[in-house]
């Protein structure tokens, strides 16, 4: 029995990069299961879903060696701890991120990488990933500590974007930056008293694009590591953009000048 000041707790969304997570919702479940780059361990679908398209996703899902269940919504609700699933769910393995020596391999000899320091918002990592995939970044690097993972909640804001762009982790993003210089690839960072703004910049160059975190940007250590320093201008009283924003306006003038049609 519920006493008259007990709480009772509510199940929250199984979100995490861990066995027990999972994707959830028409378009996220689609994407991964058409891309094939995210490994899905179960696949349910509820009994509700037209038979012709239930046949298309077990079609779809055998040629990967995916289980298939057909069930009721509410075992698909109690599964997922969501309800709002749309008749699909998929049981996910751990994402698969991309070893970063072997990305740094297979680039152009111009790349334009993105790297992420500290995003902890998944609405705003997903958003940036969304952004960076549409605006053709070649990677996206991200370091292991205060870092968001790539969960539902990322592959759902992305509309599926996780799939199709490469996904590092990188243990010291410091040193990573290093690297990148020795491999005479500019490191651009982003600062609000930087002299340049993103025109300024000529993009057309082998370039690595940080955005900081969400409440104190690029750490300074990050800031130092850099070989030039922009910023966006300005004209309101706000005093800063949301980094899913400045990474969208960044990127979007990397690919006007690089030709982006």
């Amino acid at each position: 029995m519920v006493g008259k000041h007990s709480k009772v707790k509510k199940s929250k969304p199984l979100l995490g990069n861990h066995q027990k997570c999972w994707i959830w919702g028409r378009n996220a479940v689609r994407e991964t299961l058409s891309a094939g780059f995210w490994k899905i361990w179960e696949l349910y679908l509820s009994e509700k879903l037209p038979a012709e398209e239930i046949a298309e996703l077990e079609t779809r899902a055998a040629q990967l060696s995916v289980p298939v269940i057909v069930t009721t919504d509410k075992t698909l609700t109690q599964k997922s701890r969501a309800g709002d699933h749309q008749g699909m769910i998929a049981k996910m393995a751990p994402f698969p991120y991309a070893a970063a020596e072997e990305v740094l391999a297979q680039n152009t000899d111009t790349p334009l990488y993105l790297i992420l320091d500290r995003i902890q918002d998944p609405y705003n990592f997903g958003a940036i990933i969304r952004s960076a995939e549409i605006l053709g970044a070649d990677a996206i690097f991200i370091g292991s500590q205060e870092q968001c993972d790539v969960t539902s909640l990322v592959c759902r804001t992305s509309a599926g974007a996780v799939n199709h762009i490469a996904l590092a982790q990188v243990p010291d993003l410091v040193a990573f930056c290093q690297q990148l210089k020795a491999d005479n690839i500019n490191v651009l960072g982003t600062a609000m008293q930087a002299e340049e703004t993103l025109v300024d910049y000529a993009f057309q160059q082998p370039t690595a694009l940080i955005v900081g975190n969400e409440g104190t940007g690029v750490h300074l250590e990050l800031i130092a590591a850099c070989s030039h320093l922009i910023r966006i201008p300005q004209q309101g009283q706000t005093e800063s953009l949301n980094v899913a924003v400045s990474a969208g306006i960044l990127l979007y003038e990397a690919s006007r000048q690089r030709g982006f049609q």
